[in-house]
């Protein structure tokens, strides 16, 4: 196998293949990317068992079909290193592969491709089309809110479901939750299948790259993305997704709308001595003024006063800084509107450019 790329046309590819491989080297050929040349291109192909990863880069000068695995991490170190608007030279000798570039040269050790695995590819039920960077939006707005670790299993991913004509990205940890929908055209058949954590990650940095319309697969335990140049595939997790609409507080609202920069610095500021393991902060407002006061076992504190549109009753009730911070990240718009239930309640972190996105954060006692 012999092939010459263009460093531009490989760097990327190669980054997305290395985060989807397998990190912990439990299986050594999870941890290598697989690379078929034919024609004019060649194909990356990278998985975890769990999630597939494949590209195909057009327009490669093929001298030798052939395909091989190589270490992810490795190449996608070393293509990222070599200079902008570089040839590089890819030939397989024996059980190496030699890269070459200017005056850099590289041997990589190999393992056969016969051996790397794939997933089994399922019978796909549902189908949807919908834009990539609409998606990508999606997920990054309530990925945020998703759990790493629970016990709870499937909190550990995204809900992905279709409502009538719309689609629905749902995250939560069990303190809070992040909800969003955008309205698909010829919506035919609902589905609800959570998606894990990683595929979630790494999914959502593949649509990114280019915007794009790109079909979504959907059979009872897999679930497969497919773009122009890409398929990304990925097992569901198995389990009964909490109802999240009853988490939606009811009852007398009090409207907050406050500068997004202003009240995000104020929190930063505050979160320096607030609790480093509870991460509370304590909210007070008045007609028109938030203060946000915070302390630590240390019996250091913080507070700050700001002005905000507010004329609902006199309010104090504590939350995780980190949680408001993250979800400010996500609001696109100068100013950021938080809606309170009382001091029992949680809190909707709204954005006002975009309806359909909304954030709930339950209070901490102080």
């Amino acid at each position: 196998m012999e092939f010459n790329i263009n460093k531009k046309d490989l760097v990327e590819p190669a980054l997305l293949a290395s985060n989807v491989s397998e990190k912990r080297q439990s299986i050594p050929i999870l941890s290598n990317v697989l690379i078929s040349a034919a024609k004019n291109s060649i194909k990356i192909t990278a998985t975890d068992l769990e999630i597939e990863y494949k590209t195909t880069i057009d327009g490669v000068e093929v001298k030798k079909e052939g395909e091989v695995t190589v270490s992810a991490r490795k190449l996608a170190d070393l293509v990222r290193s070599i200079p902008e608007d570089t040839k590089l030279n890819f030939c397989l000798i024996d059980n190496q592969i030699e890269i070459k570039a200017l005056k850099f040269q590289a041997d990589l050790a190999t393992l056969p491709a016969s051996d790397f695995p794939s997933i089994d590819s399922a019978d796909f039920s549902s189908s949807i089309k919908i834009s990539s960077s609409a998606l990508a939006d999606m997920i990054g707005s309530t990925s945020v809110a998703m759990a790493a670790q629970d016990v709870r299993y499937y909190l550990n991913g995204c809900l992905l479901e279709t409502k009538g004509n719309a689609l629905c990205v749902v995250s939560t940890d069990g303190h809070r939750l992040a909800f969003t929908k955008t309205s698909i055209d010829g919506l035919k058949e609902d589905f609800r299948v959570i998606v894990p954590r990683k595929a979630v990650m790494e999914l959502q940095k593949i649509i990114s790259a280019n915007d794009e319309e790109i079909t979504l697969n959907v059979s009872q335990n897999q679930i497969n993305v497919v773009g122009s140049v890409f398929s990304f595939t990925s097992k569901l997790i198995e389990g009964n997704y909490p109802d999240y609409e009853k988490v939606f507080p009811v009852g007398d609202e009090s409207k907050l709308i406050v500068d997004k920069n202003e009240f995000n610095t104020a929190l930063s500021r505050a979160s320096v001595l607030s609790n480093e393991k509870y991460r509370g902060i304590r909210l007070s407002l008045n007609k028109d003024l938030l203060k946000i006061e915070a302390n630590n076992p240390e019996k250091e504190s913080a507070e700050e006063e700001i002005k905000v549109d507010y004329s609902g009753p006199e309010l104090e009730i504590g939350f995780n800084i980190s949680y408001l911070q993250e979800s400010l990240t996500t609001i696109k718009d100068l100013s950021a509107e938080i809606v309170f239930f009382g001091q029992e309640s949680s809190c909707i972190v709204k954005n006002k450019e975009n309806e359909d996105l909304i954030h709930v954060i339950m209070p901490m006692r102080l």
